[in-house]
């Protein structure tokens, strides 16, 4: 059975965190139905976790023998037990059956950190550029041309993709985008243009053209343009505005060091390895035609141009590792998975996995 959000909203600290949060920590933590006599933990363990007791009882004996009796009915349950390390006793279940929620003691301190920092922006007024300067369509009909209130920006920064950017990073984030108005008609990027900028569309809607052809519908906090970033390539769309559009910008050098570095995480091939037995998932984004003449071993295809339409059929509590033979697609790819808040990682050294993974 997985954890679920209703679990951890009256654990301390986790009644701090919002929705948003409870959810992407419990995808993250682990619950163990348990019986009497099972361990939890031995004394001077260590362990990469906390733990809260939601069902039965729980023994802490420690090294000189003695006993600490913790109850799921005791208020007490609410805080986390096996904080300290190494740990000075041993647990071991107490009851007929019990329930053990297991957090990632460091995805809890990230999301806690995180909350805090959102919390001061809520309580400052988050500063964001003055958009009076970019009113170069003065009959775009946009509510609030300056910025007043921003909600917008709290609500981007409690989406999956913000959850994962470090504290330190989010008040750069706001000082660094800058506001651009758009009216209805208008193409933002162009297929075949440079890459310079990603977007992020606070206001209005978009459409996506590929060849002419429309191809997907954007709206608020969508966000687009990263593909061109990250391959160095060319706008492999063309996306153009429905209605009178706010989109904030973020320039490539802003866009590499305050998202790709903390969401674009890598794997060596000893850790794929590893990974892999563990029931990881290798996803090839190069065109079905590259992947049938030459493939890594237990991988499957899905090409980078079809990635966004197939994301729902991708499951979340699963661990994905993405490739293709130069490491330019699939970084587009694991980043794009990544700000849609699945657990992806960017195979690091594809010409020499294809030497040694390949299929037969």
């Amino acid at each position: 059975m997985p954890a679920t959000a209703d679990m951890l909203r009256e654990l301390v600290p986790l009644t701090r965190l919002n929705e948003e949060a409870l959810n992407q920590l419990a995808q993250r933590s682990i619950l163990l139905e348990m019986k009497q006599g099972d361990r939890i933990f031995d004394i001077d363990s260590e362990d990469d976790f906390i733990y809260y007791l939601l069902d039965g009882r729980v023994l802490m004996t420690d090294r000189v023998g003695v006993e600490t009796l913790l109850s799921a009915d005791n208020r007490q349950a609410r805080f986390a037990f096996g904080k300290l390390k190494p740990r000075p006793a041993e647990a071991v279940i107490d009851s007929q059956t019990a329930r053990v929620l297991l957090v990632y003691e460091s995805e809890l301190e990230r999301l806690i950190t995180w909350h805090e920092q959102l919390t001061i922006h809520e309580d400052s007024a988050l500063s964001l550029p003055d958009v009076s300067s970019s009113l170069l369509v003065s009959e775009l009909q946009i509510e609030d041309p300056q910025l007043k209130d921003n909600n917008w920006m709290l609500s981007l920064l409690r989406s999956r993709t913000f959850y994962q950017v470090p504290p330190e990073n989010v008040q750069k984030l706001a000082e660094k985008m800058e506001p651009v108005l758009y009216p209805a008609g208008e193409s933002v990027i162009r297929q075949g243009g440079p890459g310079d900028c990603y977007y992020v569309i606070r206001e209005g809607q978009c459409r996506v053209l590929c060849n002419g052809v429309e191809v997907g519908r954007l709206g608020p906090l969508d966000a687009f343009g990263e593909e061109a970033l990250l391959s160095g390539g060319t706008r492999n769309a063309t996306v153009e505005m429905i209605t009178d559009g706010l989109l904030m910008q973020l320039s490539r050098e802003s866009f590499n060091e305050l998202l790709i570095k903390p969401l674009v995480k890598r794997a060596s091939l000893g850790e794929v390895k590893s990974m892999a037995l563990q029931g990881a998932i290798l996803i090839d984004v190069r065109t079905r035609r590259e992947f049938l003449e030459q493939r890594l071993v237990r991988s499957i295809n899905i090409p980078l141009f079809v990635l966004r339409a197939k994301l729902r059929k991708l499951k979340r509590d699963k661990t994905y590792i993405i490739y293709c033979d130069t490491g330019t697609r699939s970084s587009a790819a694991t980043f794009l998975l990544a700000r849609e808040g699945y657990d992806a990682y960017l195979l690091a050294d594809p010409q020499r996995a294809f030497q040694i993974m390949a299929a037969k």
